[in-house]
């Protein structure tokens, strides 16, 4: 995986911060274990479709919503409630290795 430069991440919620904030702790707990440098940035889920320069989009609440620029859109709410957790993560870092593959 390229690590010579940071994942963008963009966690997207309906509202609420406080499920925005977990999720945010919950990737940022993860990505700092594995060492993978990464910015993540909070924006609301109605501005998935219009959102640009970033690598992919995490929805804390579901959303059938795509990116214009194709960033992948993955749900989130398992780094919330734990259910899933184990799952999720193994899937961001899979969709990260392929978004840095792809340089």
């Amino acid at each position: 995986m390229a690590r010579d430069r940071a994942v963008r991440i963009c966690v997207c919620c309906g509202g609420g911060i406080f499920i925005t904030s977990v999720v945010t702790e919950e990737i940022e707990s993860l990505l700092k274990k594995k060492q993978i440098p990464y910015k993540i940035t909070p924006q609301k889920i109605t501005e998935i479709p219009s959102l640009t320069g970033v690598d992919i989009i995490v929805a804390t609440g579901k959303t059938s919503a795509s990116n214009s620029e194709g960033a992948p859109v993955l749900i989130g709410l398992p780094m919330f409630t734990g259910v899933g957790k184990e799952a999720f993560s193994d899937l961001l870092l899979d969709t990260i290795a392929k978004v840095l593959e792809e340089e």
